[in-house]
This record gives C-alpha cells, sequence and structure tokens, in this order.
C-alpha cells in the first residue's frame, strides 16, 4: 500500500467528505497513478511551490526546527554524563526519544499552521517577494 493508500484509509475520505492533502512539489507526488487515487477517493492535492517548503510546511516551521534544538540540548547532556566516551548510533534513540515530545506538542504542531496562513487561512501572511526564488524555477507552460 502507498502512503497515499494509507492516507485515504486513515482518513476515512470519500467524495462527499472531502481532505485536502498539502504536499510539498516533489516529482514522486506527480504521478499518473497516485493523481487518479486521490481524484477518485475524494483526496484534493495541493503542492507548495518549488523553494517555498521552508516558509509553508508547518511542521519544519513548529516542529522540526524545535527539534533539532531540543536533539541538540540532549547530546550536550549525554556527553556530560558520559565523559571520554564516544557517541555510538545506540545511544541516538534514546536521545530522540527525549527530545521529541518536547518539540511535537499540540501546541507547536497548531502553531505551524497559524503562522503560515493555513489555519486559519490567512492569503495575505506573505508579500510577493517571499515568493521570489519560486519564479527561478518555474516551468514554462506548454
Amino acid at each position: 500500500m502507498t502512503y497515499k493508500g494509507h492516507f485515504i484509509k486513515h482518513t476515512r475520505v470519500t467524495k462527499e467528505r472531502p481532505v485536502l492533502l498539502l504536499l510539498d512539489n516533489h516529482c514522486s507526488h506527480l504521478s499518473v497513478d497516485t493523481l487518479n487515487l486521490t481524484k477518485d477517493s475524494g483526496v484534493v492535492m495541493l503542492s507548495f511551490p518549488p523553494h517555498c517548503s521552508h516558509r509553508l510546511q508547518p511542521l519544519d516551521l513548529s516542529v522540526y526546527n524545535p527539534f533539532k534544538k531540543y536533539v541538540a540540548a540532549a547530546q550536550d547532556g549525554w556527553m556530560r554524563s558520559h565523559p571520554a566516551q564516544t557517541m555510538s548510533i545506540y545511544a541516538i534513540p534514546q536521545i530522540a526519544a527525549t527530545a521529541l515530545p518536547s518539540a511535537a506538542t499540540a501546541a507547536n504542531i497548531c502553531s505551524g499552521f497559524k503562522v503560515n496562513g493555513i489555519a486559519l487561512f490567512n492569503q495575505h501572511v506573505f508579500g510577493s517577494s517571499d515568493y521570489l526564488s519560486s519564479f527561478v524555477t518555474d516551468k514554462p507552460v506548454p
């Protein structure tokens, strides 16, 4: 099952009860099979413009950046409590398990959708200059 099939199954989407799926602009989201599957199921796919994900992706803004900071703090703590030891890959899961609950809070997740204007919808959250980098790679209409 594809991840979109997984999404369809767990959201219980129908054409009568459509669901919006926000995506980055990666080419893997653009196959004909995927587009047909989502359209037939009631999923409305909306892709962010290229080179704008740093401003638009909700979890990048509000969860992953704090997660990186919490991981760095947990790594510092590990190094202080294990002087003269080399951190191995076996320490990483505990470090991530310590950091993730602090970063992936409901408040942080909701904040990510608010600061980029997705929920509550705010079409004026960005100015036209915020999208200039996407014009570099815009594909001309054939």
